[in-house]
Formats: C-alpha cells, structure tokens, sequence
C-alpha cells in the first residue's frame, strides 16, 4: 500500500452503542490490529445505555472519542451526529457487534483509492457459525422481490436469479461485483459522499437506513463495490434482539418507509393500499409466530403435565381409553385448570421460561409447587374433589417428567453454547498456546459454576515444544483445526486473540463444516468470553459472605430430611440381600480404618468398606447407614485425611460438588473455589443436580482415597 504519511486522518471509524460494551470492547481490539500504518479516528456514539458503557470502555480506550446520547436517538440520528465532525478522507460505519479481520481496513482503503468512481464498499460477512451471510450484497427491495420473501420462494431458490433477486443469490460470494445495497453492519464510504447525501435520513429510526443510503448513492451516479477479498464476522443483532413486538414493528415500519418515500410516485393509490396491506398483515403473521415459539415450550410442559392427570386418572380407576369422556367428570376440568394456572405462575415466579429455562430444579420447584396447590385447593373445595392418590403420584412422576424435557433441551447441540447449563459437559478446544493460556485455563477452571471440560489445545505454529500446558495435551496446530474438530467431537472453538489473528479465526470458522460447533472468542484482557448470542464473565475470586445459605436452618433441616429418606429408602430396597452379600465376604478382612482428624460432625474412626474393594454393594450399603445415622450426607466435603480444605465445618458427603468435577481441577485454589461456591450458593435443588451428575457420569464419586488403602483385598 503506497500513500502519503502526513497528520491527514485515513479512515474515521462510526460506531453506535447500545448495551453491548463488551462486543464493542472485542471490535476495537480488532481494529487496533489492524489499522497499521493507518491514521484512524474512532467515534463511538452511546444511545443512552444503561449497562455501563461508557464507564467500562473510556479506561480501557482512551484514544477513542465518545459521544454521550441522553437518549436512545436511533441508528441513522446518531450515525449522523458523528459524520458531522468525521475528519477521514473515508468513513467506515460499523456495528459494534462485528470483528474485523487485519487486512479489512487495508484492503478497503487501497480498494477505494484506485476506483474513484467508487462512493462506497462493503466486504465478505460470515455469522458466528462461519457460514456466509447473504446480507453481505442485496437488491433493493421492490414490490416484486418482496412478494417472493414473504412467500418463502427466496429460500426454496436460493439460486434463482428471479425468485433470489433480494440477496443477488446467483452471484458466487467470492466474487467481487458492483451491486446496490450494502449490509448497514458494515459500510465503507467517502465521507465527501457521506456529507453530499447529509447522511441518513432521520426518518429512519432503525432498519432500511441502510438500503435508502446505498439507494441515494447509486442514483448520484457512484458505485457500490463488494469487496469479498477480506471478511468480517458479525453476531447479528446483539444490540436489538429480534424476538419481540417492538422489532416487528420497527423493521416493518421500515420497510413502508422506504417503498412510500422511493415509489410511491409511481403507482396508484389502491396499488399503495395493497403494498400497506401487505406490509400490515406481514407484520401481524411475524408477531403471530413469535408468540407461538415463546408459547410452545410451556403448552409442551402443560401438556405433559395434563396427560399425565389423565392417564394416572385411567390407571387409578381401571378405565379403558374409549371409556375416558365418559368417566372423566367435566368438573375434573378444573383440576386439569389449577394444575396448568399454578404451573404457569409458578415458572413464571421461578422465571423458567426466562433466564432458567434449562434449570431442572426450576422446573420441578414449578411442577412440585403446582401439585400442591391443586391438593389444597380440592381438599377446602369438596365440589372439585379428586384422588388424592392421583395428585400424589402426579407430584412424583411430573417433576421428573419435568426436569427430563429440561434435560434433552440442555444437551441439544444448538444449546450446547452455554457453559453453566451442561448436565453434559460442552467439549472445549483451546486455539492459541500464548502467554494468557496457563492463566485461562485456570480461569475457566476456577469457574465453579461453568462445566467446560477442555480437551485440548491447538498452537498457532505448526511446530511447538510444548506438549501439554496445566494438564491439557497440545494436540495439534491451527492449521489442522477442521480435523482436530470432527476427530476428538468439540462442542465450541475458544479462540485467544493474544496468539491467535482474527484472519486465521475467519478462515477456520468458513472451513469448519460441522455448523452446531460455537466459536467464542477470548481478548488479551481475559475479562470475558464473547459467543454468539451472551458473554461469560470471569469472576474475581469470591469473598466469603458472613452468612452462608449452607448454615441457614431450614435449609439443614430440609438436607438432614432429604438425607433420611433417601438412604432410608435405598437401605430397604437393598436389605433382602444385604446377609447375602454379607456371608460372601465373611473370612475376609473387610473394612478399612481412614482417619478423619477432629472433624465435630464426623466422629473419628469411621469405618468404612473399602471403595476399591469386590465387595462393592457391602460398602455402598454401610455409607448409606452412616448417612441414616447423621455421621455422613449424600452430598458434602470430600471424605480425606486431610482438613476441610475451607477451614469450614460441612458435613462429609458420599459425593459432592468438588467430588464431581475432581478431573477438571488440579490446584488447591481451584478446589478451594469449588467448595466456597457450593456453600455461598447451597440449596436442595443444588444438592439434587449433584447427585443426578453422580449417577450420570458412571463413575464412582463417592470419597476421595487420598488415604492410603492398608487392607484392601
């Protein structure tokens, strides 16, 4: 690239915010690689985000300038506010949700220098799966292409030259060509022709702003060039999420915009009449289905939960099927009603349908509550009385029911992005060996509420000394990601921006064929981890509350409680053959002595079957009779040699938080993080899940054997 070096500005870059610091946060480190010998000006506008913005990104990019909107002022208004002061011989109007590639800035600047009779560019946009995305080059809408889209004929015909006309589906995305409309996440433009048009037009409050810029261009006689040789990615809509009635809206209104203000000369009025109509009934089908994907999950759960009255209801009374509207009374109705209303505020209160919906305990908490008002309710009210032995059942089956959806849903592969939500664990590929390796991995170890299990590294290098780095194997380069993907089944690609370009990170994901791997990426700061749809934030190491839910009384009642009965429960179903297997080991020298130091809760001298030993069922059964007795808990510390590594006195458990993750941690910290977490954050639903990962891991959890086994067989 050959260009005068003087204080003139090259390229101002605009960006607006709103509530997505952290994926602006990623854009600027992105652009900072790759503005080279660039001179660059960054303005980034802030429509009035509450999450912080400002505060967060100033420290961190002092060079960038800021400007402080009181309201959200709306795309194209903001846009505008900060063309008015541009001072580059180019302007480059970005989402803050996109990353840009190290040549992007480059390759642009150099593309627009030799095509003068260029007004503005755009470049190759991949999604976050690494697929291309066909709003990198459009059409401008007309009536015509229009129709096809809402008829869904674009995307039966992708390559249509007729029916795809919208997103120029014929034209190979690697091709560069001239076309008329630009993705407005991504816009490189004069800034002369920026100033001749006045901008955006501020009718535009958000969506079509772009498509009536790129339009006012052409029609001033420059070009719109698209630049495939260099890519970005863009997360789509981070800072406008596309699920409720005010998008639907918004983009509609949009839509009528732009055809009133560019056609409507040309037809006549019961032509315009129809286009609104259209326009209108489009919008009313889009909100149509966005209340029926949000209510589908709840009518599942409702349907469940109502079928399973009705069956238990056949069986209770021995009707057959064809019997069912005769015998069931329409007053049962009303049980079939209070289940389903109790539920609904009851996931609602647990906000399970919101932010836990994978939560299991969420929904058996909902499940078990909606039950229990339907007794309640049936006992006081006699007109509506029902089986008693039906809602019984009902509140043990459901729950569990229950809580299997929830399970399925959480290891769906397109669910496997989030960390903390895994009975499974997400299978994690770490690419980049680099100076903030060592310290990530201990992060996303440390991180007590995450369930990564990282199952390698890749180097950026073809050739590295390093075999291993905290316990986890190099086990091959970034040039053989795609393979190293489909032969050991990851899950999600983390990327560290310290070793790894963002042109090695486009070019892998577009190579990467299996579609439900997520790619997330890590900054230099390891602060947090940026995927697709959320960010995960690494937590300083917590601080000890003076009050610990652990400790609370009814929360070691409802535990010693829970304790009881199960262990109750599994003593008598394994009694009838407990002189059995008794008598099998007789002769033999069968228990082991593991010193437990002065623990209060535990006396000293337990003895315990040996873990290791044949006689399997005899040990099971004699940890479970000290769990009757108190002296142990299904779930709590780890049984050792050594102290409560916490110095906090919790019972010993038969497994635990820390006994199940035993394979991801190797430092005293990180297990000392993993016991505070359990404490500070203690209720029975978490001891629940703990022991449903137990018995679904296969493995045996229940004590660490960091004493030496003297009298194993």
């Amino acid at each position: 690239m050959n260009k005068n070096h003087s204080q003139s500005v090259d390229i101002t870059l605009i960006i607006v915010n709103y509530n997505v610091k952290e994926y602006l946060a990623n854009l600027l480190y992105s652009v900072d690689r790759a503005k080279h010998d660039l001179s660059l000006q960054i303005i980034v506008v802030d429509n009035d985000s509450h999450d912080g913005s400002l505060a967060y990104l100033k420290p961190r990019f002092p060079g960038v300038e800021f400007i402080a909107n009181s309201i959200n002022a709306g795309f194209g208004t903001a846009n505008n506010q900060a063309i008015n002061i541009s001072q580059g011989k180019y302007t480059l109007l970005v989402n803050p949700d996109v990353l840009i590639s190290e040549n992007t800035l480059i390759a642009l600047f150099d593309h627009m220098e030799q095509n003068p009779d260029t007004g503005a560019c755009g470049c190759k946009i991949l999604n976050p799966d690494g697929t291309f995305a066909p709003e990198s080059r459009r059409s401008v809408p007309t009536p015509a292409n229009a129709l096809w889209k809402v008829l869904g004929l674009t995307t039966l015909f992708p390559d249509n030259r007729r029916f795809s006309e919208y997103y120029l589906g014929w034209m190979d995305p690697d091709e560069p060509a001239r076309v008329p409309v630009l993705s407005g996440s991504f816009m490189f433009f004069r800034t002369a022709v920026l100033r001749k048009l006045n901008g955006f037009d501020e009718r535009f409050f958000m969506y079509g702003e772009d498509i009536d810029l790129c339009y006012r261009v052409a029609r001033e006689g420059y070009n719109i060039d698209y630049v495939p040789s260099t890519s970005i990615i863009h997360y789509k809509g981070e800072s406008t999420k596309k699920d409720n009635w005010r998008y639907v809206i918004t983009f509609n209104k949009a839509l009528y915009q732009f055809f009133d203000k560019h056609y409507s000369y040309g037809y006549t009025l019961f032509f315009r009449m129809l286009i609104y109509s259209g326009i209108v009934l489009k919008t009313f089908l889009s909100y149509i289905v966005t209340l029926i994907k949000k209510a589908s999950r709840p009518a599942v759960d409702l349907l469940i939960l109502n079928t399973l009255i009705v069956i238990l209801f056949l069986l209770r009374y021995s009707i057959p099927v064809a019997g069912f509207a005769e015998a069931y009374s329409p007053r049962f109705l009303i049980v079939n009603l209070l289940l389903s209303v109790f539920f609904l505020m009851a996931g609602k209160y647990y906000e399970q349908y919101g932010k836990n919906r994978f939560s299991a305990s969420a929904a058996i908490k909902s499940t078990f509550i909606a039950f229990t008002g339907v007794v309640l309710i049936t006992f006081f009210l006699r007109d509506f009385a029902f089986s008693r032995l039906i809602l019984l059942a009902g509140a043990i089956i459901g729950p569990v029911l229950i809580a299997a959806v929830r399970f399925f849903e959480k290891t769906r592969p397109s669910n496997i992005h989030r960390a903390g939500s895994q009975i499974i664990r997400p299978r994690l590929l770490v690419a980049g060996v680099g100076d903030v390796t060592r310290s990530l991995i201990q992060k996303i170890r440390a991180e007590a509420s995450w369930n990564y299990d990282i199952i390698g590294l890749v180097s950026q290098a073809d050739t590295q000394d390093m075999n291993e780095l905290e316990h986890v194997p190099v086990i091959g380069s970034i040039h053989q990601l795609p393979e190293l993907v489909k032969s050991y089944r990851a899950d999600q690609v983390l990327f560290t921006l310290d070793s790894i370009s963002h042109l090695d990170i486009l070019k892998m994901m577009s190579q990467i064929e299996d579609r439900n791997v997520v790619y997330k990426v890590v900054p230099e700061s390891l602060d947090y981890i940026v995927g697709k749809s959320h960010v995960e934030y690494f937590d300083d190491i917590p601080v000890m509350d003076v009050e610990l839910p652990y400790n609370a009384g009814w929360n070691r009642f409802v535990k010693r409680g829970v304790d009881m009965a199960l262990s109750g429960l599994m003593l008598v179903l394994m009694m009838p053959v407990y002189p059995f297997f008794r008598l099998i080991a007789s002769g033999r020298n069968r228990k082991l002595h593991i010193p437990l130091g002065s623990d209060p809760l535990l006396k000293p001298g337990l003895n315990l079957w040996n873990p290791h030993s044949r006689h399997r069922f005899l040990n099971v059964f004699h940890l479970l009779a000290a769990t009757l007795q108190g002296r142990l808990s299904l779930v709590g510390a780890p049984l050792t040699d050594q102290a409560v590594s916490v110095n906090i006195s919790y019972k010993y458990g038969l497994t635990g938080l820390l006994q199940i993750n035993e394979k991801r941690l190797f430092r005293q910290e990180e297990k000392n993080r993993f016991e505070l977490y359990y404490l500070q954050n203690y209720s029975i639903w978490m001891d629940f899940e703990i022991i449903f990962k137990t018995l679904l891991s296969g493995t045996c959890c229940f004590i660490y054997m960091n004493a030496a086994i003297n009298n194993g067989d």
